[in-house]
């Protein structure tokens, strides 16, 4: 497909990567419309926290998967996943492991290169709607484009597209972008701090095994520490690095057979967009990418006189084209 030219045009005030990644946290609310709590258990006995909107009969429905640190009641997904359900189609917003309201009951945390848990939940709703659509932002992109990717000969023939916001595909560059003092400030402070209240709770009831230095996971102070000293010990790999080298969906884009729309920004603090595929997607019948010249990393903030968001506007142009397709 083309690299589409971006017609997102940011309010003034919004002309910087940080108000944009910050406006959705600081200005959007949940909507006021409630959805259906339910939960999914996996066949290792863990369970998922979801939350649904069905208005009525469809024969559609979209899988909302969140991003780091974040989780299925994420205020700006979920107003997502309501106006897609105004459309028509069903909507599920999922807890990844550790992620829910409650902790998962097992050791596990959530992976960059672990889409099994998403692979579940399109093989069992596949049984109930004609057509699945994915939506995933920032982390939850990645695991999602490693599902399409690296599966490619075993993604179910209902998922009919993907839509990834913001995806970081390159994992390096992300580690890169948090070790940037303001991006230390505002964002990776509130990761560290998130992850180890998890690891601290788990503790209460798992056993982390010889693998895993408690203390020495206690002082991490970045994210690639945590990776480093408890998620690659855990899963195996023998550091952060080889984790990241494993999780990065970059490679695997390749593979990938659905049509899949990419919509990221250049001032995106968080994604290095030497690392976007550009090449590949001028030469690929199913990747559509979008580089947007303002957005932030999943902002895209509208102006008052918009009735969307513009990633709300992309989605229903690619379910629309895609179908066509």
């Amino acid at each position: 497909m083309p690299v589409i030219e971006s017609e997102y045009r940011s309010p003034l005030l919004f002309r910087n990567g940080h108000l944009q990644t910050l406006s959705l946290r600081l200005f959007r609310h949940r909507p006021t419309q409630r959805p259906e709590p339910d939960q999914f258990t996996t066949d290792d006995g863990d369970e998922l926290e979801l939350f649904w909107y069905r208005p009525g009969e469809s024969d559609t429905l979209v899988i909302f998967t969140h991003g780091l640190e974040s989780h299925a009641k994420d205020g700006p997904l979920l107003s997502f996943a309501h106006t897609v359900s105004g459309w028509g189609c069903h909507t599920l917003n999922w807890s990844m492991r550790s992620c829910g309201k409650r902790l998962n009951h097992t050791r596990w945390f959530y992976l960059g290169h672990d889409y099994q848990d998403l692979k579940a939940l399109v093989n069992h709703y596949s049984q109930h709607y004609r057509q699945i659509y994915l939506v995933s932002v920032s982390l939850g992109g990645t695991i999602t484009a490693n599902y399409l990717g690296k599966d490619s000969p075993e993604v179910n023939p209902v998922v009919k597209g993907a839509f990834l916001l913001s995806p970081p595909l390159e994992l390096d560059s992300f580690h890169e972008a948090m070790t940037k003092p303001l991006n230390n400030w505002l964002y990776q402070r509130h990761f560290v701090r998130s992850l180890l209240d998890k690891f601290e709770r788990k503790t209460d009831y798992i056993d982390f095994g010889r693998e895993v230095d408690l203390e020495w996971v206690r002082e991490c102070k970045t994210v690639d520490q945590i990776e480093d000293r408890l998620f690659a010990p855990m899963h195996g790999f023998e550091s952060s690095k080889h984790y990241r080298q494993h999780a990065s969906s970059l490679p695997h884009l390749k593979n990938i057979t659905v049509p899949t729309y990419i919509l990221t920004a250049e001032d995106d603090p968080f994604i290095d967009n030497d690392q976007l595929p550009v090449d590949l997607a001028k030469d690929s019948p199913h990747l559509y990418l979008e580089l947007a010249k303002n957005g932030g990393h999943t902002g895209f903030v509208k102006r008052k006189t918009d009735p969307h968001h513009w990633y709300e506007h992309r989605f229903r142009w690619f379910m629309e084209t895609s179908t066509v397709a």
